[in-house]
């Protein structure tokens, strides 16, 4: 696989980046934004539309513990994945994408240990990396086509969780503000780093102010 995930391994003083989640449960793409300390969630699932940093993918662990900051043991794809910290640590990736105006317009941290997510972004990466030979130095404009149902069995009864489909739709140069920031590198010396939310400030998005085929 692209990305070098087992989905099936279970384990477990930054500038604050927004971030944008998929909901493996409901297919839906929401665009956390934060405002005096609270957080307002918007669904940009009919027009999500993303470049995304595959140059500077990382993969290897996340901690999503109830009532805690999220906690990466993270290093870039291709090198050597630690061990996770604990066992509330779950196979994950993490990367640095930058919305479309007409979603967001702002960079945004996507980071998720659903294994429907995952498979959808082993696709992705794989065809990341075959037009990525004839677009040098470019990154790929994204969006989902489709999503599909995964259904598994537990012991007192199905869920159905969505994989996403995704499809490059053009390649870009990078967006000025798409600097990578490798939060959690420190991970392959055996640390992990939690990430704390900011407790007031804002992170909502501003209006478009560009041509519709514009990522700045």
């Amino acid at each position: 696989m692209a990305l070098g995930i087992n989905y099936e391994a279970s384990a477990g003083g930054d500038d604050i980046i927004p971030v944008v989640k998929y909901n493996a449960k409901a297919g839906r793409w929401i665009r956390v934004d934060r405002e005096d300390g609270k957080n307002d969630e918007v669904d940009i699932t009919r027009n999500f539309k993303a470049v995304f940093d595959f140059e500077n993918v990382q993969v290897g662990s996340i901690s999503f513990a109830s009532g805690k900051a999220p906690e990466f043991c993270v290093v870039k794809y291709g090198e050597r994945i630690p061990q996770p910290p604990t066992s509330e640590y779950k196979t994950g990736v993490r990367i640095l994408v930058k919305l479309h105006n007409d979603c967001g317009g702002d960079v945004r941290e996507l980071a998720s240990v659903a294994k429907a997510f995952l498979s959808g972004m082993d696709e992705l990466h794989d065809a990341y990396l075959a037009g990525a030979k004839s677009n040098p130095g470019k990154l790929p404009v994204v969006v989902m086509s489709d999503t599909i149902p995964i259904t598994s069995e537990g012991k007192n009864q199905k869920s159905t969780n969505y994989a996403p489909k995704f499809e490059i739709t053009a390649w870009v140069s990078r967006p000025v503000d798409l600097i990578d920031s490798p939060r959690g590198a420190q991970a392959a010396q055996g640390g992990a780093r939690s990430e704390t939310p900011p407790s007031t400030g804002s992170t909502k998005v501003a209006p478009p102010s560009s041509s519709d085929d514009d990522f700045g």
